[in-house]
């Protein structure tokens, strides 16, 4: 079976994260060059108001005693998107 995935926001990647627990290996498909942002005008305001954790996982560890981890790797992700032309 192919599965196609467009977008690699937060719901994509998760949506990808649980096919390939079923076994399922998608493309994903990215008009971007990076993923992972929700909103990436909301962003830019927000660094401005918060500053930006480098290391979510070990802050949330130091700050509050949380550890988290995936449950499982990633085995493979193909990611299309377009080159940067700058």
């Amino acid at each position: 079976m192919r599965v196609a995935i467009i977008g690699a926001g937060v719901s994509g990647l998760s949506c990808a994260h649980e096919l390939e627990y079923l076994g399922i290996f998608p493309d994903i498909f990215e008009e971007r060059s990076r993923s992972g942002e929700l909103f990436p005008h909301v962003a830019g305001l927000l660094h401005l108001m918060n500053r930006p954790v480098r290391d979510q996982i070990k802050w949330l560890k130091k700050d509050y005693h949380l550890s988290i981890e995936p449950l499982h790797a990633w085995k493979k992700i193909t990611m299309h998107a377009p080159t940067l032309t700058r």
